[in-house]
C-alpha cells in the first residue's frame, strides 16, 4: 500500500517511474565507455553472474545482476580501468584497486534499496582459498552471489585476454583460473552455465551482450520500478560525482549546480515537475567527460580549438547514456542543450532563443557561475562579483537575459548563507 502511494505521488510530480535496472544499466555503460567499440565488461559480468546466481540456492539473481552492473564502481571516481588485468599481488598492492570493494559498497549502500547489492560488492574480490581481498575471507565466508561475480569477472577477463577460443579451450582455462577463487559449487555452476546452448558465442558479441541484459531484465527485474524522485535523485547524483571526478578540483560541482538550479528555477516560478526535471539533468550534465581525457581536462592555459571541440562534444554523450532509461527523454533533452548560447553561438546544435529549452538556460547559467567561483587546475576561483560581472556581461548574447536577472540575486543570497 505503501510504495503504491509513494508511485501515484511520483506519477502525479513528474510522470517519471523508471526502472531500476535501466538506471543501473546505464550506470554501467558510463563505467565501462570507451572511444573504440568493446564488450560492456560491467554488463558481461553482470549477464553471466545472474545465470550463476539462478543455478545456486538462495541467491537472488536480480541482486546479484544490480551488483554485476556496478561491481566496480569503486574506481570510478580513481581513473583506474576497471578491465587492468594485473596479479593479484599487483591488485593488492594498489591501494585504489584494494580499497575499491569497499568504496563501492560504501557508494551503493547509500543508494535506497540496493543494500544487498553493496553486501555483494563488498567480497566480489575475496577467495575461497583466503588470498582474495580486501579482507581476506575464505570459503564459505563468501557470499555465493560475490563468488558469481567473481566467477563472471574472471571469465571477462579470460575472453579479453584471449582472442575468441573454442569454448572447451575456455572453459578448460576457467577451470584452471577460478579453481582457487570460488568454491566448488559455484564453480560447477559456472560450468554449467558456460554450456548453454549458444551462451559463449552470444558472450563475444557486443550487440548479443546488450541483448541478454535485457533479457535478464524482462527476467528478473521487470517489475522493479524506483518509486520516489528521492531514489531517482540519489542514483543520478552517483553519475555526477563519477564525471566530477575527471577533472580535478571539480569535485561537488554538479550537485553545487543542481542546487543553485533549483533555487534559480523556483524564483522564476517553475512548477514543481519541471523543477525536478532540471535538477536531473544538472546532476548529470555532465557525464559525457569520461569520454574527454583527464589531461586534456587538466591541461593548463590555453586550449586548442581541436580540443575545445573534443571537449564540446560530451554533452552529446548524455543521450547515449540518460535516454535509454524509460522516463528520462526529457532529462537528456535538457542535460543535451545547456552548451546552446541565447545568440546561437553555442552548441551542440546552434540553438537559440526560445528554441532552447528553458531549463537549458537555467542550467547554462549555473553551471558557468559555479565554474566560475570555483578552483581549476589552470587558475584560481574567481571572485564572485566578477564572476556575476561576466554573467551580466554576457547576457543576451550567451545567456539569457531573463535567467541571468533572476539569478543573480539568488547567487548573491545562498553564497550570503553560506558565509554565515
Amino acid at each position: 500500500m505503501i510504495v503504491g502511494l509513494e508511485t501515484q505521488r511520483l506519477t502525479r510530480a513528474t510522470g517519471v517511474t523508471p526502472h531500476r535496472a535501466e538506471l543501473l544499466t546505464a550506470l554501467a555503460r558510463v563505467l565501462d565507455y570507451s572511444s573504440v567499440p568493446a564488450v560492456s565488461h560491467h554488463g558481461r559480468v553482470a549477464v553471466l553472474a545472474a545465470r550463476v546466481a539462478a543455478h545456486l540456492p538462495h541467491v537472488d539473481p536480480r541482486s546479484t545482476f544490480y551488483a554485476g552492473l556496478v561491481h566496480d564502481i569503486g574506481t570510478a571516481t580513481a581513473d583506474v580501468d576497471p578491465t587492468w588485468s594485473c596479479s593479484l599481488e599487483q591488485q593488492a598492492n594498489h591501494p585504489v584497486i584494494r580499497a575499491h570493494p569497499f568504496v563501492g559498497a560504501q557508494t551503493m549502500a547509500a543508494v535506497p534499496g540496493l543494500f544487498d547489492v553493496a553486501q555483494i560488492i563488498l567480497d566480489h574480490h575475496e577467495w575461497a582459498n583466503g588470498h582474495g581481498y580486501p579482507r581476506g575471507k575464505t570459503a564459505d565466508e563468501i557470499p555465493l552471489a560475490s563468488q558469481a561475480i567473481r566467477f563472471a569477472d574472471t571469465c571477462d577477463m579470460l575472453l579479453r585476454e584471449q582472442s575468441s577460443p573454442e569454448l572447451v579451450a575456455f572453459v578448460h582455462a576457467v577451470l584452471g583460473r577460478v579453481s582457487p577463487q570460488v568454491t566448488s559449487m559455484v564453480a560447477d555452476a559456472g560450468l554449467e552455465v558456460l554450456g548453454e546452448l549458444n551462451l559463449y558465442t552470444q558472450l563475444l558479441v557486443p550487440e548479443d551482450v546488450d541483448l541478454l541484459a535485457e533479457g535478464t531484465i524482462r527476467r528478473y527485474a521487470a517489475d522493479d520500478l524506483v518509486t520516489s524522485e528521492s531514489d531517482i535523485s540519489s542514483l543520478l547524483e552517483i553519475f555526477g560525482d563519477i564525471a566530477d571526478s575527471r577533472p580535478s578540483d571539480k569535485t561537488g560541482h554538479s550537485r553545487r549546480v543542481a542546487n543553485l538550479a533549483v533555487l534559480v528555477a523556483m524564483a522564476m516560478g517553475q512548477a514543481g515537475p519541471e523543477i525536478t526535471v532540471l535538477k536531473w539533468a544538472s546532476l548529470v550534465h555532465d557525464v559525457g567527460l569520461v569520454a574527454v581525457p583527464r589531461t586534456l581536462l587538466d591541461k593548463p592555459g590555453m586550449l586548442t580549438p581541436a580540443e575545445l571541440t573534443e571537449i564540446r562534444g560530451h554533452v552529446t554523450l548524455v543521450d547515449e547514456f540518460i535516454r535509454p532509461v524509460s522516463g528520462l527523454e526529457e532529462v537528456a533533452k535538457v542535460a543535451g542543450a545547456y552548451g546552446e548560447a541565447w545568440d546561437g553561438s553555442g552548441y551542440p546544435r546552434g540553438l537559440s532563443g526560445q528554441d532552447i529549452p528553458l531549463a537549458s538556460r537555467i542550467l547554462a547559467v549555473c553551471d558557468t557561475f559555479d565554474a566560475l567561483t570555483s578552483r581549476r587546475p589552470y587558475r584560481e576561483a574567481r571572485d564572485v562579483s566578477l564572476a556575476v560581472d561576466i554573467l551580466v556581461k554576457g547576457s543576451g548574447s550567451v545567456f539569457d537575459p531573463t535567467v541571468v536577472a533572476a539569478a543573480v540575486p539568488v547567487f548573491l543570497i545562498a553564497l550570503a548563507a553560506e558565509d554565515r
